[in-house]
């Protein structure tokens, strides 16, 4: 594992762009530090942030912008990564990996370059049930403006010190895996639903005899399954094209209060397509159904 410590103004040569805190702080205390006008990114300007603590300006380092996945609770994170797909072990050990541990318990910080001509990304969170955070997606605010992370050998207020444990070095940091930059793109895009029910020709009637017994189709299935059932279930109420029938969804997605999660749900809901090849039908919901014990 690396251990080292970089000059800052090595970091600068290299496109980090860099902002100067306290001794004994987490974050800048200066107003405005996170507009690009107040972020030091010219070697001559290294005795800016010499002998401070010192935070990684994620938007406007350059030839592109960084990104942290802040993994505020590494083994919720592990199994929420898994279940799309995403080795958090392999992330973690790769060769390359730029890793940042402040001293803090199942808590660590990978560090990417998104693609050159993209610009920052907007920083995303996901919660664990108890509403603590478990994972952040780190690189901009919502208007565009920096978010930042802090570097070694900066002393954590707990009086910690901020250390590189990963393989990979500080002036190379590598690019964001294709797979971390879709699941981030999808948390952007399903901030807000997208109204696609109206579009979905509805081929069962929508009557309070039928919403019972897709109802009771769905309390002989576990809201406490696989991602994969779990989609399938959601995608199958979907494909009744329903008014109500994402509401049907969500209420049998809660029935696992400590699985939901609003972004996951709406995520799912958004990338249902009635329009592919061999789509998710009402029928998979009936199949689920049987295997738990219903008689429909």
């Amino acid at each position: 594992m690396a251990l080292e410590i970089y000059k800052n103004g090595d970091l600068l040569a290299n496109g980090i762009a860099l902002v100067p805190i306290p001794k004994g702080h987490k974050g800048p205390i200066t107003v405005g530090w996170n507009e690009r006008r107040n972020v030091v990114t010219d070697v001559a300007d290294e005795a800016l942030v010499n002998g401070l603590n010192i935070v990684i300006a994620h938007a406007y380092c350059t030839p592109s912008p960084t990104c942290a996945i802040d993994l505020d609770d590494c083994r919720a994170s592990k199994q929420w990564l898994a279940d799309r797909n995403v080795d958090l072990k392999a992330l973690l050990y790769s060769p390359d990996a730029v890793v940042i541990h402040s001293g803090k318990i199942n808590s660590l910080k990978l560090l990417y370059r998104l693609p050159v001509g993209m610009p920052p990304m907007p920083s995303k969170s996901i919660k664990n049930p108890d509403k603590t955070m478990m994972i952040e997606f780190r690189c901009a605010s919502a208007e565009g403006l920096t978010v930042q992370d802090v570097l070694p050998p900066s002393i954590h207020p707990s009086g910690t010190q901020y250390k590189y444990i990963g393989g990979g070095s500080m002036l190379e940091i590598p690019a964001i895996p294709p797979a971390l930059l879709n699941i981030w793109v999808a948390i952007i895009a399903t901030n807000t639903k997208v109204k696609k029910l109206a579009t979905i020709k509805s081929v069962t009637p929508e009557t309070p005899r039928e919403k019972a017994r897709v109802q009771e189709m769905l309390n002989h299935i576990s809201a406490d399954c696989s991602y994969d059932t779990y989609r399938d279930v959601v995608w199958s109420v979907l494909s009744t094209g329903w008014i109500c029938a994402e509401q049907l969804a969500e209420d049998w997605c809660k029935t696992a209060p400590h699985r939901f999660e609003e972004d996951n749900f709406i995520n799912v809901v958004n990338s249902y397509n009635p329009n592919i090849a061999n789509p998710i039908t009402i029928g998979t919901l009936t199949f689920l159904a049987r295997k738990g014990g219903c008689n429909v």
